[in-house]
């Protein structure tokens, strides 16, 4: 991906072929005309202490709180936001899944991200996610949320130490990017939840030998012997989360998703042209 791929008003942050985010400035926010947050964290105790660095910040701002992602996205679309304060962890949705919506949407001028999350799958999703800034709460103090709200309504990227060498650096021994193809990892996206060869070929319109044959490629990659164990290693890896209501949720999936379809139509487009010829 590069910079010139981007829509110069939606692009933020943007991953770039030499391993760097760019931040594309934009007319800074007064911090006086910031009316409108919306904060969007599963745990209310941190949702609040977000909400009083907010006012913090903002002399003139009235924030809403939302737990879930389906009710962010329904109070964003009600009434855009200034800014929107996200975690990445709900019950309903995936935070990466969330930013995709409202970048595409245009739901929100400014984007920080608030979580203490790192595992392999959603930093790869993130590389590529629209967002301005990223505080990782378990590293710093409410002193830095504070400041990285002034940075973001500033126009500028904000990125916690802790994770900018993860977020910035591309991996050079990353499990998924490096060892799974782009159609073995959808798979692992679906057989990652215990789900069976008929269900996973149901789903991304693959038939059953294709789906058996990435499952087994899978398991000699990640050295893994069974199904079970495939299972604990997509939770781990974070291909899947399974909330305590039993909720599976796969981070990124519809995104990756949407990209396969779209290669697969440009492909099959360029040999209809060629057939013509």
């Amino acid at each position: 991906m590069s910079l010139q791929d981007q829509d110069p008003e939606s692009a933020r942050l943007v991953y770039i072929q030499n391993d760097e985010f760019f931040t594309l400035v934009g007319e800074p926010l007064a911090l006086a005309g910031v009316h409108r947050v919306v904060i969007a964290k599963w745990d209310a105790l941190y949702a609040e202490a977000m909400r009083s660095a907010c006012a913090q910040v903002f002399p003139d701002v009235s924030a809403q709180v939302c737990r879930r992602g389906s009710d962010t996205l329904t109070t964003l679309r009600e009434r855009p936001a200034d800014l929107a304060v996200l975690g990445l962890t709900f019950v309903d949705m995936d935070g990466v899944d969330l930013l995709d919506r409202i970048a595409a949407e245009q739901l929100a001028r400014r984007v920080l991200v608030v979580s203490g999350r790192k595992d392999e799958h959603s930093l790869h999703a993130l590389r590529t996610a629209r967002f301005d800034g990223f505080l990782d709460p378990f590293a710093e103090t409410m002193e830095s949320l504070v400041e990285a709200l002034r940075q973001v309504a500033a126009g500028h990227g904000y990125i916690s130490p802790s994770l900018r060498h993860r977020l910035l650096v591309r991996p050079e021994t990353g499990v998924l990017a490096q060892w799974l193809t782009l159609a073995e990892l959808q798979v692992f996206c679906v057989i990652g939840d215990g789900s069976d060869d008929a269900e996973a070929a149901e789903r991304l319109g693959l038939s059953v030998a294709t789906v058996q044959t990435h499952r087994r490629n899978i398991m000699h990659k990640l050295a893994v012997p069974t199904s079970a164990k495939l299972v604990r290693e997509a939770v781990r890896l974070g291909v899947v989360r399974i909330t305590s209501e039993g909720t599976v949720i796969r981070p990124g999936f519809a995104r990756m998703l949407a990209d396969w379809q779209a290669r697969k139509a440009a492909h099959k487009h360029c040999d209809s042209a060629s057939a013509a010829k």
